[in-house]
């Protein structure tokens, strides 16, 4: 009985009793220099958690796990030791561990379905970069076609440096006092879909405060801007990438109500003798401003604006020339060359004198550049002053553009040719032999040179006291 009893024992199969080894944060935070330590994870054949430490003093976490016989381990990260330390706290790498075990049992190689998860990740990146790549560079393409704010702003911008700055400014003003103030809404609507009744709305308030003049202008600088919105879209010279898709000029169908008159304010001979005299003496406008405009009679009625924004380096006076451009539209700049008299030389030398350091003649401060408003408030001025009064009468009004007009009629006295009197004053000669052939500015001097001197006989005459509109040649019985 006792053998048989002893024969059941060996035959009786040993229990199996699995048991998870789990460690402590202590117990790992003590972990010497060198030497491992593992933890197992729930279950058979899950793998295990292997801390390392390091002679740094870190001590790294693994996952392990056996597969045919071979270890492998995939490190987790850094066990953290403190709450001030970095690295993961024991759970976290439990946790990552588990995720770890997971991929084992499911794929087989951890750090393989790792690597290739990556690649599938980075390559969703890609895709998902280029897509929006594409978006964008679709949106691009798509862009809106421009309001008519955008399109005026193009309009002034293609202006720059072709068209004096008094009027770049005006255009902005108009801008920004008559079109944004007022009209905003129009302003935002696309260029494309503006019709005749915004145009109206925009002119019509202009027209009923009286501003008739100011009405006509601002169609103009609207009809303008259309214009170039037309041309501009399909032209290989255009500076900016708006597009407006236009068809056709809105402003074209709204008639020019307001009629220009045209001017005809000159200075007779006994006016400029006068004016020329009295202003030189009014010392309420300053002594660069008086010798401009003085100067602008001087050399035959020239462009203001041509003749205030040329610097001393325009000037040769030892061969007593002044070289100026003559700037329209988006062509290139046309040079016009001015003969000087000994009279333009002498207030030249005078302005100098005022200002000995400034790069440009024409300046009151010797740093910025004289204004056309200045000029124009420096004649108000000394129409309103007792100075002005001629005979005991009030000087008729004039404005600084009045005394090109008076050059001009001064070169009729003289008998010069239109022809020539024009070339002299920068009139563009029109016609194909002009443009392609006699456009060498140096070639037209010999010519201007016997202008100027006929000019300056006139304006000597007249500076002198001589009245040539009441010379015999030029006096009629019907005329008194």
């Amino acid at each position: 009985m006792k053998k048989k009893n002893e024969a059941k024992k060996k035959t009786k199969k040993p229990k199996q009793n699995y048991q998870r080894r789990l460690l402590s944060d202590a117990k790992i935070e003590k972990l010497p220099k060198g030497k491992t330590v593992t933890e197992s994870l729930p279950g058979q054949g899950t793998g295990a958690i292997l801390f390392e430490a390091r002679q740094s003093g870190d001590i790294d976490a693994y996952f392990r796990m056996r597969t045919n016989g071979k270890s492998k381990k995939i490190k987790i990260g850094i066990f953290k030791r403190s709450e001030k330390s970095p690295g993961l706290t024991l759970t976290e790498i439990r946790e990552k561990a588990g995720e770890f075990s997971g991929i084992a049992i499911k794929h087989g190689d951890v750090k393989k379905h790792l690597e290739e998860k990556k690649k599938i990740e980075e390559l969703e990146n890609q895709e998902r970069e280029l897509a929006l790549l594409e978006a964008v560079m679709a949106a691009t393409k798509e862009k809106p076609t421009a309001s008519l704010e955008v399109l005026f702003l193009d309009y002034v911008e293609s202006l720059e440096g072709t068209r004096g700055v008094s009027y770049i400014k005006e255009l902005k003003r108009v801008l920004n006092n008559e079109f944004k103030k007022n009209h905003q809404s129009i302003m935002d609507k696309k260029a494309k879909d503006i019709n005749p009744k915004d145009i109206t709305e925009i002119l019509q308030p202009i027209w009923d405060r009286g501003a008739k003049s100011m009405s006509g202008k601002v169609r103009a600088y609207l009809h303008s801007a259309f214009e170039f919105g037309l041309k501009n879209e399909n032209s290989l010279k255009r500076k900016n990438s708006s597009i407006y898709c236009l068809d056709k000029n809105p402003v074209s169908m709204i008639p020019k109500d307001h009629k220009t008159k045209a001017i005809k304010r000159a200075l007779n001979s006994k006016e400029l003798n006068f004016f020329w005299h009295s202003f030189l003496e009014y010392e309420s406008v300053g002594p660069v401003v008086k010798r401009f405009l003085l100067f602008i009679i001087a050399t035959g009625g020239q462009r203001i604006m041509q003749v205030a924004r040329e610097p001393w380096t325009s000037y040769d006076l030892s061969r007593r020339v002044l070289k100026t451009e003559h700037r329209k539209g988006n062509d290139n700049p046309r040079i016009h060359l001015v003969p000087l008299t000994e009279r333009a030389i002498n207030l030249l030398q005078e302005v100098r004198s005022i200002n000995p350091n400034s790069k440009h003649p024409w300046s009151t401060n010797g740093k910025t550049l004289i204004d056309i408003n200045t000029l124009s408030g420096a004649v108000i001025k000394w129409l309103e002053s007792p100075l002005s009064q001629m005979e005991g009468e009030k000087f008729e009004k004039f404005t600084p553009r009045d005394l090109r007009r008076t050059c001009t009629q001064i070169m009729q006295f003289k008998n010069i040719p239109d022809k020539d009197s024009d070339i002299l004053q920068s009139h563009g000669i029109s016609g194909v032999v002009e443009e392609h052939y006699r456009n060498n500015p140096y070639a037209f001097m010999p010519k201007n040179w016997n202008t100027i001197n006929k000019f300056e006989k006139g304006l000597d005459d007249i500076l002198n006291g001589k009245d040539l509109d009441m010379d015999d040649t030029y006096t009629f019985d019907f005329l008194n």
